[in-house]
């Protein structure tokens, strides 16, 4: 048990330092006997093939989620226990609840989970606690909970780091909207960051409004579609979720617009890759995911077996992809 609390507090010292990292693992000299992923192994670490982890997720198809389920995945070969993804396929956070209410009856010995919405997963969140699962959150937090960890991007600067971009890109004069999903709490922040950002930064420019179009393609695109109607002379539209970007393209290319209105996104995915590489996205902040799901697999084990104090949040931080770079995300 030396060796193995060993191990992981050195894995957890090394957080800080891998984390700016995106995608990087920790490496070791391979021994036959311990867990390893993709050639990577913890020395000392004996499996425990009965501990069950499960990953809770809400729009549980979407792309954004495959890298953070990789790094749980990763993680837990690593460790030697069972790793499973669930969650609802619907932008629901009822639907999420239950999911989660479901899986605390199975009795796991973790769970990683996002909130749709903090207050409503709230109870859930507590209720796994208090039924002694180890818990970690990553992505969207519900900071009201009982929660001890959450691994997410700091999405206030990320908003801010998007506005600094459309700055650049309409030389800091124009119109611009953003298309969010309001009542989550990341997103909220993002679209405060891009805002506040703005005004600070940019006199010349005006955040025209906000709309609800996240979900997916068609929703984002009508929301584009109005913003263009209402304000003709637009110049650039932010999304604080990934369907924006495309969405956005959909729109502007219907009104014959495309090319003339900026469009800054965030994550990514295949719509958003091809978009940036024809030219019609000019943009997006692309977050850590893999990071989030693996740090947040091996803080709940750890948690789990008690053997570290876990700062309560951790930025896994974020990288700007444009024309330059896009290469490297297909």
């Amino acid at each position: 048990m030396k060796s193995l609390r060993n191990v992981v507090f050195m894995a957890l010292a090394l957080l800080m330092v891998v984390l700016p990292l995106a995608g990087c693992a920790p490496t070791a000299t391979p021994t036959p006997a311990a867990p390893t992923s993709k050639g990577v192994v913890l020395k000392g670490v004996e499996p425990f093939p009965d501990e069950r982890y499960v990953m809770v997720t809400f729009l549980s198809g979407i792309e954004f989620w495959v890298p953070a389920r990789e790094g749980m995945e990763a993680a837990a070969e690593m460790l030697g226990v069972k790793a499973v993804y669930q969650g609802t396929e619907k932008y629901d956070a009822q639907a999420q609840a239950t999911v989660l209410e479901q899986v605390i009856a199975t009795k796991p010995t973790g769970i990683i989970t996002t909130a749709q919405n903090p207050d409503a997963l709230k109870p859930y969140v507590d209720q796994a606690i208090d039924a002694g699962i180890s818990v970690v959150m990553f992505d969207s937090d519900s900071p009201q909970s009982k929660r001890p960890v959450f691994l997410a991007t700091d999405n206030y600067a990320a908003g801010a780091k998007a506005a600094m971009r459309m700055g650049q890109l309409t030389g800091g004069t124009g119109k611009v909207a953003t298309i969010t999903k309001p009542g989550q709490l990341n997103l909220d922040l993002r679209a405060a960051g891009f805002a506040d950002t703005i005004k600070a930064q940019f006199p010349g420019m005006e955040v025209v409004g906000e709309c609800e179009g996240l979900g997916d393609y068609t929703a984002a695109a009508k929301c584009a579609a109005e913003f263009l109607q209402a304000h003709p002379d637009l110049a650039g539209i932010f999304s604080t979720g990934s369907e924006g970007g495309p969405g956005s393209v959909q729109a502007f290319r219907e009104a014959g617009k495309l090319g003339d209105i900026k469009i800054v996104g965030f994550d990514i995915d295949q719509a958003t890759i091809e978009g940036i590489e024809n030219g019609n996205i000019d943009g997006t902040i692309v977050q850590a995911a893999w990071n989030m799901g693996y740090w947040g697999m091996m803080m709940c084990w750890a948690q789990a077996h008690n053997l570290s104090t876990l700062p309560s949040v951790i930025d896994t931080g974020v990288f700007v992809v444009d024309k330059t770079n896009v290469g490297e995300w297909k």
